[in-house]
Formats: C-alpha cells, sequence, structure tokens
C-alpha cells in the first residue's frame, strides 16, 4: 500500500463503516423511535426519513412473511450499490478542494437518486404483492433520497478535508497525468488527454500530437503565454508557486522571458475571475430561490453535455472542427430538459409540502421560480462560458502568433505593490548569475541531467623523465580562472564563427547549429545554507541575490568547497528556444589534478497542446466558431458546477497571501537553515513529456555533441600551451567522444563494451609513453 493512497482507503473505509453502522438493525430501531417521535414535524420527519436509506438486514424476519427473502435481497443489494457508489466519488480527485465541496452534494445526491430508481425497479420486478405506484415513486424519490443523499454529500467533503487536491495530483505509481483543460478554449479532442509530464520523468520521443513546432527565436516565450489562457493549472502554478513565493528565489528558464510569461498568466487569472464571479451569481441565485433545482441543473448539463459531444474523427492526419451535429443534439436536447422541467414543477407544486421542504424543492409558486432560475442559470452559464471563449480565441489570433507578438507589449497587470516587486525579482531572476535551489539537484530549470563526463587529469610536466632520462621543463602554473576565461573565449569564437560562415569554424568545417550559443557563469548555491551569507543575502531584500559581480565569482571558482559552486553554463536554444541542450562545466584544481565535471541536459519542448496558437487564424471562421460553441456546451457543466469554489478562491487569494507571507517571515527569523530556494521553474512546469519531432532529439544530441568536442579541444590547447602532458587527457577525450561515457575506478574497458551482468568484453590497446601508458597490450574485464 501506497502512502499516498494509505489516507484515502482509511476514509473509504470509514464512510462504509458509518453507513453500515446507521443501516444496522440495532441503529435501525432507534431511528423508528426519532421518526415517530417527531411524526407532526415534518421538516424534521423528512430528514429523519433519509436514515432509512441504508437500512440492511441479514433475517428475512424482518419484513413481511410473504415479502420476506426477496425484499432482503433487493434492500441489501441497494445497500451494497450505495456504498460502492459513494466510496468511488470520495475516491475522484474532482471530489477534492475548495470546489470539490460542491461536487460532493451534487453527487451524492445522484447517487441517492439514483441507487433509488433502481431499487423500484427491482422491487417492482422481484417483489410481488407490494403495491407500488406512482405516488409511492414520488415520495421514493422526493424525500428519502434527497435527505440522505444531502446528508451524505457533506459527508463526503468533510471526508476529503486533507487529501492531496486535484490539480496536477496523480495516484502514487501512476506516470500517466491527464492534461485537464476544462475551462479554456476548445482544443481537439486529441489534445484534451494529452499526459503531462512531471518532474523527474523521462522524457520520450514518440510525437504526441500533430502540431506545429517552433521555428523562430522567441516561439518558446510566445507558447508559454498561451499556456496561460489555455492551460488554467499552468498559469494557477505561475501564480502560486512563482509570484505569491514572495521570499523565494526564481529558478531560471533558459530561451523564455519570464516577465512576459508572469504577465500572461496574471491576466489569465483576472479574466477567469470575471467569468468565474458571473457563473457562482448564477449559482447563488439557484441556491436561494430552489437549492435542490441545483440538482437538476447538473442532470441538465450532463445530458446535454454528453449528447453535444462531438464524434470521434475518423481523420489521423490533421484536426477537424465540431460538426454542427453536435450543436443541433445539444439543442434538442435542452428543449426536452427545459418541458420536463415543467412537468417536474407543477408535480411538486401539486404535492402538500410546505414550509421548508417547499423552499427546498421549489414547490412554491406553481414551481415557476424554481423553472426560470434553473433553466435561466443553465443558458447564461453557457452564454457566459462561451463568450470567455470567443474573448480568448479573439486575443490570441489577433496579439499571439508569430508575426504580431513580437509588436504587442504584454497586458497590464493589477496594480498591488507586492506584484511589482515581484515581478522586478523575476526580471532580475531572467538576467542574473545565480540559482538558490531547494532540493537534491541544483540544476533546476535545465532538466534533469542526461549524462554526466567527469576525468580527472594529473598535472605533470610535458615531457616525462621516466621515459626520457631528462628532467622535464617546469610547466607554468595556472589558475581555474584562467582555464575557465579560456574556455568560454573558444566557445565563444566558435559561435561567432557560425554565426558568420554557418559552420563551427573547425578543421572538418561540419555545418552546426551554434550560432544561438551563449556561454555564461553560474553560481549555484543551495538555499538552506545561505541564511547568514551577505553575498546572496541583504537586510534590504526579502529575496536573495540574483546576480554576483565577476569577483565574486572568481573567489567561488577558486575555492569550490562547500554548498557553493561555479560552473560554466553552455546553452543552444534550437527550434524557437522550444528545445534547450545544455552543458554545464565545473572545473577544480587539487593538488597536481584537473577535476572537470561535465554534464548534458536537455530541455524538452513545451506541451504540445500550447502550440494550437500556431493553427489559428484571423479572422474567425465558420467552422471554428461553430467549433467554439460545440465545445462550450462540454464544458459549462464543470465551469458552472465548480464556479462557486473557483470564485471563493480566487476571493481569499490575498488573504492567503498575506497569511503565507507572515508565516514565512516569521520562520525566516526563527529556522537558521530557512529554505531560500526555488523549487520550480516556470518552463519545467509546462515541459511536455514528448518530443514532436524526431530531429529535435537528432539536434539536440548534436549539439551536445559538439560543444564536448570544442570544450575538450579547449581544455587540450590550454594544457599544451602550459606545458603539461595531455597523453592521459587524450585518451580520455576519445574515450568521451566515442563512447559518450567514461567510467572512473575499477577496470574500465571502453572499444567493444558489453554492459550487463555476466558481459565480457576485449580490448586491444597501444601501448604508450606517458602517464596514460601503462602497457597493456590486451585487457579483458567481466561486469
Amino acid at each position: 500500500m501506497s502512502g499516498a493512497s494509505s489516507p484515502l482507503r482509511g476514509r473509504i473505509a470509514l464512510l462504509c463503516l458509518l453507513l453500515i453502522l446507521v443501516g444496522s438493525p440495532w441503529a435501525q430501531r432507534h431511528v423508528g423511535d426519532l421518526y415517530v417521535d417527531h411524526y407532526q414535524d415534518e421538516a424534521t420527519r423528512w430528514l429523519v426519513e433519509g436514515a432509512f436509506v441504508p437500512r440492511w438486514d441479514f433475517s428475512p424476519d424482518a419484513y413481511i412473511d410473504y415479502l420476506g427473502p426477496s425484499m432482503l435481497v433487493v434492500q441489501d443489494l441497494s445497500v451494497v450499490l450505495l456504498l460502492v457508489a459513494l466510496a468511488r466519488v470520495l475516491s475522484r480527485p474532482w471530489a477534492r478542494g475548495a470546489a470539490g465541496w460542491s461536487r460532493c452534494l451534487v453527487a451524492a445526491v445522484l447517487v441517492s437518486e439514483v441507487v433509488a430508481l433502481l431499487r423500484w425497479w427491482m422491487l417492482s420486478i422481484f417483489v410481488e404483492g407490494l403495491g407500488l405506484s406512482t405516488a409511492g415513486l414520488r415520495h421514493e424519490l422526493v424525500h428519502a433520497p434527497l435527505a440522505f443523499g444531502l446528508v451524505a454529500g457533506v459527508l463526503l467533503a468533510l471526508l476529503t478535508v486533507g487529501l492531496p487536491a486535484a490539480a496536477g495530483a496523480a495516484p502514487a505509481g501512476d506516470t500517466k497525468v491527464r492534461f485537464r483543460q476544462p475551462f479554456g478554449p476548445p482544443l481537439s479532442s486529441s489534445l484534451r488527454s494529452t499526459p503531462r509530464r512531471r518532474k523527474g520523468d523521462a522524457m520520450t520521443t514518440t510525437p504526441q500530437a500533430h502540431m506545429p513546432v517552433g521555428t523562430t527565436p522567441g516561439d518558446v516565450t510566445r507558447y508559454l503565454c498561451t499556456g496561460a489562457y489555455i492551460d488554467e493549472q499552468f498559469a494557477e502554478r505561475v501564480v502560486d508557486e512563482v509570484l505569491a513565493d514572495e521570499v523565494s528565489a526564481v529558478a531560471p528558464s533558459p530561451g523564455v522571458d519570464l516577465v512576459a510569461v508572469a504577465r500572461h498568466c496574471l491576466a489569465a487569472q483576472e479574466g477567469r475571475r470575471v467569468r468565474d464571479l458571473r457563473l457562482a451569481g448564477a449559482f447563488a441565485v439557484v441556491a436561494v430561490l430552489a437549492p435542490l433545482w441545483l440538482l437538476f441543473s447538473a442532470v441538465f448539463l450532463l445530458i446535454t453535455g454528453w449528447l453535444g459531444r462531438t464524434r470521434v474523427s475518423l481523420t489521423t492526419r490533421g484536426l477537424q472542427q465540431s460538426g454542427s451535429g453536435a450543436l443541433t443534439r445539444a439543442g434538442v436536447a435542452a428543449g426536452v430538459m427545459t418541458v420536463y422541467a415543467f412537468y417536474l414543477a407543477n408535480s411538486l407544486a401539486a404535492s402538500s409540502l410546505s414550509g421548508f421542504p417547499s423552499w427546498l424543492l421549489g414547490a412554491y409558486l406553481a414551481g415557476i421560480p424554481a423553472v426560470l432560475a434553473s433553466v435561466g442559470a443553465v443558458l447564461f452559464a453557457y452564454a457566459t462560458v462561451v463568450r470567455h471563449d470567443l474573448d480568448t480565441d479573439r486575443m490570441l489570433r489577433t496579439t499571439m502568433t508569430r508575426e504580431k507578438f513580437p509588436r504587442r507589449p504584454p497586458p497590464p497587470v493589477p496594480r498591488r505593490e507586492w506584484i511589482a516587486n515581484r515581478l522586478a525579482v523575476v526580471k532580475a531572476a531572467r538576467d542574473g548569475n545565480v540559482t538558490v535551489y531547494s532540493g537534491f539537484s541544483p540544476f533546476v530549470g535545465y532538466a534533469a541531467v542526461s549524462l554526466d563526463w567527469p576525468f580527472a587529469v594529473p598535472l605533470l610536466p610535458a615531457d616525462d623523465p621516466v621515459d626520457t632520462g631528462t628532467r622535464a621543463a617546469e610547466p607554468e602554473a595556472f589558475t581555474v580562472v584562467e582555464l575557465v576565461d579560456h574556455v568560454r573565449e573558444k566557445l565563444r569564437a566558435v559561435a561567432a564563427r557560425t554565426g558568420t560562415d554557418g559552420t563551427d569554424g573547425t578543421a572538418d568545417n561540419d555545418p552546426e547549429t551554434l550560432g544561438s550559443l551563449t556561454v555564461e557563469d553560474r553560481v549555484f548555491v543551495d538555499g538552506t545554507t545561505i541564511g547568514d551569507d551577505d553575498r546572496f543575502i541583504t537586510p534590504a531584500e526579502l529575496t536573495p541575490a540574483a546576480r554576483l559581480s565577476a569577483e565574486e565569482v572568481e573567489q567561488i571558482m577558486l575555492r569550490p568547497t562547500g554548498t557553493v559552486r561555479h560552473c560554466l553554463a553552455v546553452h543552444v536554444p534550437l527550434w524557437g528556444g522550444d528545445v534547450v541542450p545544455s552543458v554545464f562545466l565545473h572545473f577544480s584544481v587539487a593538488g597536481r589534478t584537473l577535476h572537470v565535471q561535465g554534464g548534458n541536459h536537455v530541455l524538452g519542448p513545451v506541451d504540445a497542446a500550447y502550440h494550437v496558437v500556431d493553427r489559428l487564424r484571423d479572422p474567425l471562421t465558420p467552422e471554428r466558431e461553430r467549433g467554439l460553441l460545440a465545445d462550450a456546451v462540454v464544458r459549462t457543466g464543470p465551469a458552472f458546477l465548480g464556479a462557486p469554489g473557483r470564485a471563493w478562491r480566487q476571493a481569499m487569494f490575498e488573504t492567503r497571501r498575506t497569511r503565507r507571507m507572515v508565516d514565512e517571515l516569521t520562520a525566516m527569523e526563527q529556522d537558521p537553515v530557512f529554505d531560500y530556494g526555488a523549487r520550480d521553474s516556470v518552463r519545467e512546469m509546462a515541459l511536455s513529456p514528448k518530443y514532436h519531432n524526431y530531429f529535435q532529439v537528432v539536434d539536440a544530441q548534436r549539439i551536445t555533441s559538439a560543444v564536448q568536442r570544442h570544450t575538450l579541444a579547449a581544455i587540450r590547447e590550454f594544457l599544451d600551451a602550459r606545458g603539461y602532458d595531455t597523453t592521459d587527457f587524450r585518451a580520455q577525450q576519445q574515450t568521451i567522444l566515442n563512447q559518450g561515457v567514461i567510467q572512473q575506478g575499477g577496470t574500465s574497458i571502453i572499444g567493444n563494451q558489453a554492459i550487463g551482468a555476466g558481459a565480457n568484453a576485449t580490448q586491444n590497446v597501444t601501448q604508450k609513453t606517458g602517464p596514460a601508458g601503462t602497457a597493456t597490450a590486451t585487457a579483458g574485464a567481466e561486469k
């Protein structure tokens, strides 16, 4: 049993135990006494009737003789179905969080009603002589199931408190996280179930959708800004985990304008806030006039959404817009449900209900207020969702295209001091040279390491006295700073030559895409170790410093100890920045040995759904508009039912942020190892689990190999110029370039290497002079 599922299973067991206890023969005797004592109190009697729903027994004697066995089986089977359905609701991620409370209530009432219908059907089929009637059916569906459903819904909501929220959560062991896009502009159905990549998951090379790919520098920023509007979860994470976390550092995102993305996320959140306030207002009207008619609204939206779904397209080579058939089916369903609403209201008004039950069921004034509120709220919700989607679609078509995006200023943001201050921190992090990280890996924002290639070079004179019999000249001493400067300049020279003549300028004149190569010094430091380090923390600033001076960086290079380390970072944005291969180089000298730690990282493309903006054309086509209208039918239900929870969460955002800030400041004063590190990168939040094109993988591998080759050549040139023996270095260089990996320590077999238990490998080694020339003609190894 996983740690994530243990609390959930425990709460499901508690739910079943409570219902079984309430339905037990012992408890039912007390419920029956309570029912008799309050028979004259209509409201109390109506609520007590709900306690009879989970009734079960183990003896046919509890029923009339001629009904005994059959009645016992039907009743106990109904209880089993009820327990299974409620446990299923409790296990669903959508039942959690603030919005989950209303969903729990609606789901519990629906389950209770459906089980009551099934029970009624089984009684009519299997129990003879019961004498069922239409009036009895009305009582069966109106009184006890509704009362039980309301109480069960509250119980479900209470049991979800403390469980992981639905956003981004997946059961333990489940490596597929579904992309949820219920409230944005409509995408093709082939994109709505796109698996999202969690941090630490491996990238795969299977294409996930037919989507345009990035081609122009800056495309990745445009895609992320688009994601703010079509992926509510992404925008919410950027605001909550990057902007509202005011004391943390901001993780780098190579090739991305973080300020533009943050501003678009804030603008998208503001647009959704207006939409949700309108939907919550419609929800509140129904709740005030006839609360239980919210159940009818939910059924209305469920049926029209189901009938309004677009049929699965048979095309596999492109995306097809939703057809008019979906709109026609949804319109017919809406008309039928409206007629049924008047029939239901008339039936309820004809009953003898009064007082609280009459208000709850909307049975007063011939049921007209309840019908108008319920049906009107559904139509208003659909119009609101359509309006929001049309506005978003128009904004994407007119401002987010490749031609128009660079000329458009970023959207305005709410005028709050904390937002302006945090955007300044984001800008500083975008232009800085310090990464303050949280957790184990320092390379937040650059994806996980794909290949490590560490090696050590003995710093010996070029002429080996063992072989020559003469004393070698003393080599020229150097510092790590000089070596880093040399490598940096060589890589920049390669980029300059590539940018002018399209080649890398090497002897073999291979064309390589290194014109966009950037080299920077980057300092990595653990966020829990900088509380008393005035290089990173100053009394005037809450967040750690994002940039160190050149002198401070050089001092870190010369003293590579502790939790502060320097790396020479090499980035080559490809495919419009959608793919960014990076190489991090760390240099240090210990005694007479040069240590080089190289690591390759490849930041894959952002989610394919964010590329949908490159499919849009201006002006809006009739087919696209029809698709917007049809897809809005499906999304109106979740948007309407979840609006109160989302509106409440948005209204309480400033309160939560202020309270969080107070708690963080208190912890900062009291905890000497307060964590200032960045936990998430904006770029990695939107990372796709799959590459979109085969050549993205090829280009990334080619670039990292080219950077490796030029880096090793620069190191060798530096050591040769200063009179150091590079025989051993050349051997390791060939290992890295030819095999992509080098094994430090133990026996290392490079050529014809076999990997795995019991594997054998034989290698012929040419005898060399110098440190690398350990004379072994033939080596064999087993691993």
